[in-house]
């Protein structure tokens, strides 16, 4: 388990093997850590913003999940 700072939001967290960013921070302390509420939060900001959705960009991507 690993205690790190979310960048956006400054809460502490600890994460283990199962969050995505995990190994990166790991291998690389001073790496910057994004909580997955401030991660959604930015993907819905760029999706209103821009008025792109991820299916619209890569079609295929459906088949991958």
């Amino acid at each position: 388990m690993l205690e790190t700072n979310c960048t956006f939001c400054k809460k502490e967290f600890t994460i283990g093997p199962s969050d995505s960013q995990y190994y990166r921070i790991r291998r690389k302390p001073d790496s910057r850590y994004v909580c997955k509420k401030c991660n959604q939060s930015m993907q819905q900001e760029a999706q209103n913003s821009t008025g792109l959705k991820p299916e619209d960009i890569d079609k295929y991507d459906a088949f991958f999940r």
